[in-house]
This record gives structure tokens, sequence and C-alpha cells, in this order.
């Protein structure tokens, strides 16, 4: 298939819990249309007979769903609606999954969420129990699994082992057709996954060997059926159907996300390296140490000594590989890609494919900002679908309003590796119900009609970012003079951002009285809220659940907001 099919409807809602299963629900209807504008089974389309995956998925086939899980909540307190695959469209394509098993084989839906993902609540939350109990009901070989082999408590900022097992996953030997393949060994040695013992990463990269544990119930997969949340990533720029393959991986440590050192040390961890930047990476890596050994009284010590010499250089804009230098975590998305196409059921890469793929991307409400884990909501009443997984990334990253080529991880498998052969390199075409969408070119769409996503500070001097330059508009149309509320990191950075495009900071307020006369930006000092001039408007840059409170702080002190950015 050489299309991507848009399903929009301004009006769409994701159904209660309890409506689930209720096939007359929005994403229901919005996944028949998918199927129907795609053209499968066209010649049933309408009778008791129309099986639009028939295609795909033959009797008898295990079939693997696989939706975005990630975390059961959203710190930034924007919800989950935007965090992950929501189970009313899981709920939908399994209906379509079941009759083209016709009544044999089995489904497994699963994912391996982050570390401290409290797996059982999400799937309560959200209604996951609710969609396989009902399937099972139907008489259908129906499971949810968590894939992840450790899971973690996070108390006082430590990972703590809560749970694990051993035998969850199979040792997938990529090697030489690693996308880390030619990267050096001293570079190898600086992979990074933070928050991880180092000496673990290291026994499964190496400059010859790369090596990932993934989850039984992916390779034994016939069928996967791919169910991205797309989103912006910090470190990966966004997230979609080629990032999510992430979650196919059974243990973390096996996955690296950035290079220890700056962009001129062959690192891209941060940009411009220091003294103390170099430290600070020492004692974390020595925290995450003794950590694994269970030292939490030395590794609180050793975390408060990080975070003390990251302070060190507030000019520095990146960290821990959350910027568009990154040049590594692309490298894990498309070896966990070519695992998933080429790797047999026992873990062996062959030259042919050997399972099929089909994907349903979930944007009704997606994620911006700050994701994956801190997204912001963003209402785009879009369901995606496709089979090509790079012409699918491509479609979705321009609906977000971002240039696909600035992107690494669809950039570089979309040049034609020959051992992924995801696409002939041609854009895909876009099939919509939107007439504004609808056989438009990629970078029509980009430039002309899309949803336009803000990405995550580390991406937006290369993306760019509309709700900045906004926010920037309106202080200069309202004289060019601003307060910050929000001394964290956010607070920074915006302040920065407003420096350098000419605007006055008049000072960083926020709530909390320790850093009331301090610098948290070099120039610019934290003062109280009423310390401030009412006549100048303010800027509220801090996490969504705070928001409405700190309004309403600023409002009865007589102080205009201007924005939240």
């Amino acid at each position: 298939m050489d299309n991507i099919c848009l399903i929009r409807d301004s009006g769409a809602r994701y159904p209660e819990r309890k409506d689930l299963l209720n096939e007359d629900n929005d994403v229901f209807r919005m996944i028949r249309d998918g199927f129907c504008l795609l053209g499968l089974d066209k010649e049933n389309y309408g009778t008791d007979e129309w099986n639009p995956l028939k295609d795909y998925i033959r009797p008898g086939d295990h079939v693997l769903v696989k939706p975005n899980m990630v975390l059961h909540f959203n710190a930034y307190g924007g919800g989950t609606d935007c965090l992950y695959t929501h189970p009313s469209l899981v709920a939908a394509v399994s209906k379509y999954v079941v009759i083209a098993l016709g009544g044999s084989g089995k489904i497994t839906v699963g994912d391996a969420p982050l570390q401290e993902c409290v797996f059982d609540e999400l799937v309560k939350d959200s209604g996951y129990d609710l969609v396989i109990e009902h399937y099972r009901k139907l008489g259908a070989d129906i499971s949810l699994v968590d894939f992840r082999n450790v899971k973690t408590i996070l108390k006082d900022g430590l990972h703590h082992l809560q749970e694990g097992k051993k035998d969850g996953g199979v040792l997938v030997h990529v090697d030489e057709d690693s996308a880390f393949s030619q990267i050096s060994r001293e570079r190898a040695k600086n992979l990074r996954i933070t928050n991880y013992d180092p000496r673990i990463l290291q026994q499964h990269h190496t400059d010859t060997k790369h090596e990932y544990m993934v989850a039984r119930e992916v390779l034994d997969a016939d069928v996967i059926i791919n169910m991205p949340k797309p989103k912006t990533h910090r470190k990966a720029g966004v997230t979609i159907s080629l990032k999510n393959l992430v979650g196919i991986n059974a243990n973390k440590e096996y996955l690296p996300h950035h290079t220890v050192g700056a962009k001129d040390e062959m690192g891209d961890a941060y940009l411009e390296g220091d003294k103390y930047l170099s430290l600070a990476n020492e004692v974390l890596d020595i925290k995450n140490m003794l950590v694994n050994e269970n030292e939490f009284e030395l590794a609180k010590m050793a975390d408060e000594l990080y975070n003390s010499l990251r302070a060190k250089k507030k000019s520095e804009r990146y960290w821990e590989g959350s910027w568009y230098g990154n040049d590594t975590i692309w490298r894990t998305i498309v070896d966990l890609n070519r695992i998933l196409l080429y790797a047999d059921k026992s873990g062996e890469l062959q030259s042919s494919k050997q399972r099929k793929l089909f994907i349903v991307g979930d944007m009704i409400i997606s994620g911006e900002m700050e994701g994956p884990l801190d997204p912001s909501p963003i209402k785009a009443d879009t369901i995606v679908m496709g089979d090509d997984p790079v012409a699918f990334d491509k479609t979705v990253c321009s609906i977000m309003g971002f240039d696909y080529h600035d992107i690494p991880s669809i950039e570089m498998p979309g040049q034609g590796d020959k051992k992924l052969l995801f696409s002939s390199g041609a854009e895909p075409v876009v099939i919509s119900n939107f007439n504004e969408w609808n056989g438009r070119k990629l970078a029509e769409i980009r430039d002309e009609h899309s949803l336009r996503f803000s990405p995550s500070r580390g991406w937006i001097d290369k993306l760019g970012s509309p709700r900045l330059n906004e926010a920037i508009k309106k202080i200069k149309e309202s004289g060019n003079r601003v307060y910050v509320f929000g001394a964290a990191e956010n607070g920074r950075f915006v302040a920065t951002e407003l420096i350098q495009n000419g605007i006055s900071v008049e000072a960083i307020c926020d709530n909390n009285h320790t850093l009331h006369g301090t610098e948290p930006v070099s120039g610019i000092k934290c003062i109280a809220p009423t310390d401030m001039d009412i006549g100048i408007p303010v800027v509220i840059t801090l996490k969504l659940s705070f928001v409405d409170e700190v309004k309403k702080q600023l409002n009865d002190l007589g102080c205009k907001v201007l924005d939240c950015v």
C-alpha cells in the first residue's frame, strides 16, 4: 500500500469507559471510515462479510497489538488522553482482528512502558481491562501483557527495584547490521540511558556487538498492529510509529538513548561542554551504579552533588541528549524496527520480512511540548492509518507542522536502508476525508494545513515553536517588558529565549522564597510575586496543574497574565 489515510472529525471525542465497546462511538466510526477510504475488502463493505484486515491477517495467526502505554500519569498536568494510546482505538481495531482470525489464532495486546509505570493502575483507569474482558467473553484468545522484565518504584528521585523477571525476552543480536555498527570503540563506551547503570548497557553495546532483549510475544507474532500515540519527544523530536517500537524491548538498559559528552567531544548529551558538566556525567554514572547495588544513601548524596555540578553551567541549553543534536536514539529506533520486520521467531535476523505490519495512529488528542512523559494536550481530531512506517511517520510529522527531514529517526531509514526496505523514498499519497489535506504534498500540509505543534524545548532551535512565537509577539505588542513566572527549567529557558529576542525580562517570579534574590538566569533576579510592578505583564511557565492557581494569585494581585508558555 502506497497510501496513508487520515480520518479527521472536528467533533470527535473519546468515549467514556462504559462506552468503549459501543460500536456507535466516534472512534469505531472513524476506524471503519479509515478502512473504507483505504479500500480494504471494498467488495464486501457494508455487508456482514466485510473483513478489512484479511490481506494482513489469516486464520490461525498470532497478532500483536502494540499500543503506546508509556506511563500511568502525566506529571505536567495535561491528563492521560495526550499521553498513551486510548483503549477505544484498541477496542475498535480488535473487532476486525477477531473477524480476520475467524475463530482461531490469538491476540496479544502488549507494551513495555516506562520502568516506574504502574501497569495495573493504567489498565484499570483507562479501560484496557474492559476491552480484554469483552473479547474474551466473545471467545477470542486475547491477553494483555506487560513486556517489562524490570519494574521500579521512584522514591526520593531514585529507582528502587520493585519486581524483576529473567525469562521475559529473547536476546537478539543485530551486530554488524546495527545502525551503531560504524561507531568507534570509545563512543560505544560512552553510550548511555539516563538513570541506568552504564556497566549494564556496555555489556550489550560495544564496537562489534549490539543486542536487544525483545519480548517473546513480539517475535512469536505473525502480524503486528502498531498503534502509536503521536506526540513530540525530547530526545527523538517526535515519537510516531517508528519510535513506538522501543516498547518491544523488555529491558530498558539495552537501549542507548544518548552519548556522553559535548558535540565537539563526539558526544551528543549537550552542545558545549566544560569541566563541571564532565564531572556531572561522572557523578551521574556513580549514582546509577550505586542505585543498582542498592546503596541508596550514597546514591542520594551522589544525586545532590550531580545536581549542584549541573547548576554550575547555567548557560547550557541542552542535557542528556534531549535536543536536536541527539545522534544516538535514532539508531536504537532503526535497530528495533529492523528486528520487528526481519528477526524470526527465535530472534535470528533473516533477509526477508518475517511478519506483516499495519499501523493505526491515535491523534484524536495528541501531545506537544515536553513529550513523551510530560506532554501538553493538543486536539488533532485525527486517526491515521497505513502499513509503511516511514511513509506513515513522514505524513504525521508533516501534520504536526515539522519538516520530517529534520527528524533523524524518520530521515535516516527513509534514505533507502537496504536492510529495512520500508519505502521507495517517494512521498506517500495522502487519502483523507478532510479536503484541505486530501492529495496534498507533505510540504503543503506542513506549511498550509498543519496543526502547528510546539516541540520540546531542546528542539525549538531546529523546529521552531508556534506557542513561543505567539508569546513573543504578544509581549512586543504590550511594551516589550515582561515578568516570567516560574524559576524552574522551563522558566529559565523561556526567559533566555525572550532575552535573545530583544525582550526585557524584568525579573523571574516564584513562590519559593528560598530562590528570592538569586539569579536563575545570569543578570535576572528572582523575586516574590508581591514585589512585581503590576503595570508589567506576566507570562506563566509552570506545569498545567499549577496554572489556574497561579493565575488566580496574580489576578488577586492586580497583575495582567499575558500568556502561558
